[in-house]
Formats: C-alpha cells, structure tokens, sequence
C-alpha cells in the first residue's frame, strides 16, 4: 500500500521519514507567468525519499491551464491523461537534482493569482506531496473578497485571515493572517488550535543556499512591539496536519491564537480558492 504524505505530515511525524527538520521544496524553475500566455513549466526535483530513488512523478493540472503537454524524459514513461501529467518507470537517486518539463497555456480569463500545481513525488511505496505554484500577478479583488476583518485583543490586531481550499484526500492545510502589535512591548505567537486539526504548528519558509526549505517554528512567533508580522504563502505560515475534513471554497475554517500577553483569540479563516493569494491590503501575494 502507497502511503501518500505532504511535506509538512512528513516534518510533523513522530518517527519521520526524514531526519532533519527542514528538507527542499519542489519548485518550477520559473514561477511566472500570465493570463492568456503559453508556459513551459520545468519543475526542479530537489531528493528522494530518505535514501529511496525517486521512481514517478505525476502533476494534476489545475482548471484554467490548457493543452498541457508532457516533454519526453529518456528512460521514462508519459502518461498524459485527463487533469494530469506522469512520468513513470525511471530512478532518480536521493542525493541527486532532476527536472522534469510540460508545456500548456493559462486561460486568456485566468485570475490573476497564485497557480498551484500539486505534484506527486513517488519513491517506491512512499510519497511527497508538493505545491509548486506560478503566479500570474498581483492577485484580483475576486481573490480577496471574503477575508476576516480586523478583529483586536490586547495591543494586537489580526487581520485578511484567509486559507486555501484543499483537495478532497489532502492531509494538511495552510493558514494565513497579518498581525499588527500596536502596543510598547513585544508579543509572541505561542500556539493555534482547530476543530478542524488536532495539530496546528507555526511554519517559517526561506531560501538556503538557493533551496527553498520549510521549518517549524517550536518557540512560536514574536510580534515587535510597533510592527506587523504577515503570515502568507511562501514564507511564515500555520500549518493544519491531519485536517479531518477537505478547506471548501466559500466556506470557513475556525482557529483559536493564543498569544503569550494578548492571550487567546478565536477568527475564521476564509477558504479562498486554490491557489489564492489572500488580501490584497497589508501584504503582496507570492
């Protein structure tokens, strides 16, 4: 039996796949693009499995994005059929750097915003669940529609919190929020709880040594007296591990923030659609 784990199920395991705490993304070599344009998608495989080659790679084709077309790897074999792309069938070892290229077009009507293709890494019974995105611009009104306003406790303001909807079997869910501490003194991010998750833990993403690496953050997040934290795609974020149930576009996701000065804090997370890049107020969309 396959057991298929996204990358932050595989940080969060007790006896994890993998022994350090911060492990490469898989990321296109080029992450932009636009509405109407052709691309020509190359995706960087960054290892293996813990030791285990890689033996397939398969990406679903998000709506929106046409005529994809799978480019032809020696030793491997295409499988391009109806929302998805794979190759299949060759070895790439854990200690080595391997791409694999599509072609296709973006929908001339595509929202300008982050386009996620989910890609599955396969080495053998174990799998990788990754989230490479192209982004498409700043991200459109439509994308920001129903993200909480501001809500207070303490010195603090949390605002634009949205998520993402999430596939029908996805076991882990992201989470986004600014948080503006108006007050003298500093505060921190201790923990985040929801019906929808028995583990929310705090993230950080950042490039090291040219590789996007993800980490959890154990001490929580501080909050600068005076200045504000974003929590956005692509860099500090939550992390909902074994979510019970699938993110629904329209729909809302409750989470409780507990500060270590302000205390706690219970908002909702509007579910934005796949791929989307949250308010367009307080930060950019990545």
């Amino acid at each position: 039996m396959i057991s298929i784990l996204s990358r932050a199920a595989l940080a969060a395991a007790t006896v994890s796949v993998f022994a350090a705490p911060a492990f490469a993304h898989m990321t296109f070599q080029n992450g932009t693009s636009a509405p109407g344009e052709s691309f020509r998608g190359v995706l960087i495989l960054p290892h293996g499995c813990d030791g285990a080659p890689t033996d397939r790679v398969r990406v679903n084709i998000p709506q929106g994005f046409a005529d994809a077309q799978a480019e032809a790897k020696e030793g491997w074999t295409l499988d391009a059929g109806e929302g998805h792309i794979e190759w299949s069938g060759g070895s790439v070892a854990d200690d080595a750097v391997e791409t694999f290229a599509f072609t296709g077009t973006f929908a001339q009507d595509a929202h300008e915003v982050d386009i996620v293709f989910p890609v599955e890494q396969y080495c053998g019974d174990v799998a990788l669940g990754w989230d490479p995105v192209v982004s498409l611009g700043e991200g459109g009104a439509d994308a920001h529609a129903h993200a909480q306003d501001g809500v207070t406790v303490g010195d603090l303001t949390i605002s634009g919190a949205f998520t993402r909807a999430t596939l029908p079997n996805a076991p882990v869910g992201g989470g986004y929020v600014t948080i503006t501490n108006t007050g003298d003194e500093a505060d921190r991010l201790l923990d985040a709880q929801s019906s929808f998750s028995p583990d929310v833990q705090i993230h950080k993403m950042a490039v090291v040594n040219d590789v996007m690496q993800m980490s959890q953050l154990p001490d929580g997040l501080e909050i600068p007296a005076g200045e504000t934290v974003t929590l956005e795609p692509g860099g500090l974020h939550l992390m909902f591990m074994d979510i019970s149930q699938p993110f629904v576009e329209g729909e809302t996701v409750p989470v409780t923030l507990s500060f270590e000065r302000a205390g706690d804090v219970e908002i909702e997370l509007a579910v934005q659609a796949f791929g989307a890049s949250g308010m367009s107020s307080g930060h950019e969309g990545h």
